[in-house]
């Protein structure tokens, strides 16, 4: 789909002021566009069966769920968005297992705002695009992946988002209001992933993700 013509677009963060520029930004961009914006996964959910949307940007990392999540069930609408991820999140696995869920395209949120409209663009066509610098670091990755391993690529999704979210020095009970989980079940998937990787502890923790680029 050509953006010379109408479409519909949502926009799925959890900071408002990220959402507005957003929004702002695709609608000078896009003059033909609809564009709206949604900042929880529940929201974005109730948007995309109000409206028939041809994309949506994604935040990997949002308050309720998980971007994965959320992009997971908007591939099981009946008429699928498009689905561009847009992330903080540069690290190899997340671009894989993003793009293996569903989602077309990967953008990092500090790209320049070129590569986002080059993104929408190529992902309406029905293309793929991932941004340039993101490119040439999953490159060095696999490369390094190559040589040692990397063991956090056992961890399921809510495991990972765990990982990191401790990796940034937060307490269970703040990784679960973050993630809308249960204390309890935030510790369990903390003895899982450190039952997978071998790493004991905080310390530990903290160092692995800073070596990994997980933090």
């Amino acid at each position: 789909m050509p953006d010379n013509l109408p479409f519909n677009i949502l926009v799925v963060d959890d900071h408002a002021l990220v959402r507005e520029a957003f929004t702002s930004m695709l609608r000078t961009e896009f003059p033909l566009a609809t564009v709206m914006s949604a900042g929880t996964c529940a929201d974005a959910m109730a948007e995309a069966h109000a409206h028939s949307f041809q994309l949506v940007l994604v935040d990997i990392e949002l308050g309720d769920r998980s971007g994965m999540e959320l992009t997971t069930e908007l591939r099981r609408l009946p008429e699928p968005p498009r689905i561009i991820a847009v992330s903080m999140h540069q690290e190899e696995t997340f671009v894989t297992r993003t793009l293996q869920l569903g989602a077309l395209s990967y953008v990092a949120k500090d790209a320049p705002p070129d590569e986002l409209f080059e993104a929408i663009r190529v992902t309406l066509e029905g293309g793929s695009y991932i941004s340039r610098e993101l490119a040439l670091k999953f490159v060095d990755q696999s490369v390094r992946k190559g040589i040692g391993g990397q063991v956090h690529e056992k961890l399921s999704n809510r495991e990972l988002e765990v990982l990191m979210q401790l990796a940034r020095g937060k307490s269970l009970k703040q990784v679960a209001q973050d993630l809308s989980l249960s204390p309890r079940t935030v510790a369990v998937h903390k003895h899982n992933l450190c039952r997978k990787t071998g790493l004991k502890g905080m310390v530990e923790i903290l160092r692995y993700c800073q070596s990994n680029g997980l933090a």
